[in-house]
């Protein structure tokens, strides 16, 4: 079972591979952070466009162990090695760093829900990893209610800091005032 949270960013998030999944959590990822390095013997070409840290090498057991350290909050594997993939995650739970495997959600600690993200709301959506597409669908369809949504968090974040007695701001709200 997963526990939805929201994660502070600050550390540097390790993705290991840089094919075509690792491109898409990456661009997801540079939305919270630029805290990112990317390790691949190969890269996709539109990771030259991108605000992060590259490094060129071959991933094994043996040289991974290098790359892992208590600055990384998780790592993403998603190498074209399914064993390689368990073999490191196994390392990054030793170690106690959460680990998402792309390919693999029993392995994984972390999964990436469908996030929409605001001024004043981050709301994610997720299928426990089961069906990521129905995720973004839902996402779409959910967006134009949380702009609205948005608004009022703004209203009650600003009374907040007002010292205003939220729930009559809230009952303000509701009413259309």
């Amino acid at each position: 079972m997963y526990f939805p949270i929201i994660l502070n960013t600050n550390k540097e998030v390790l993705i290991i591979g840089a094919g075509n999944v690792s491109l898409r959590k990456t661009k997801k990822l540079l939305e919270f952070t630029n805290n990112i390095k990317v390790v691949s013997s190969e890269f996709h070409k539109d990771f030259d466009n991108l605000n992060i840290k590259k490094i060129k090498m071959e991933i094994n057991e043996e040289n991974f162990l290098t790359l892992i350290s208590e600055d990384i909050i998780f790592v993403i594997l998603s190498l074209n090695n399914k064993e390689l993939n368990r073999k490191l995650s196994s390392i990054c739970k030793k170690n106690r760093i959460m680990v998402n495997v792309v390919d693999d959600k029993e392995l994984s600690d972390v999964i990436f829900p469908a996030v929409i993200k605001k001024e004043n709301l981050l709301v994610a959506v997720s299928t426990k990893g089961e069906c990521p597409y129905y995720s973004k669908k839902l996402k779409e369809e959910i967006a134009e209610f949380i702009d609205r949504k948005d608004k009022e968090a703004k209203i009650l974040i600003n009374a907040r800091k007002k010292g205003d007695a939220l729930d009559d701001t809230y009952e303000r709200i509701k009413r259309g005032l």
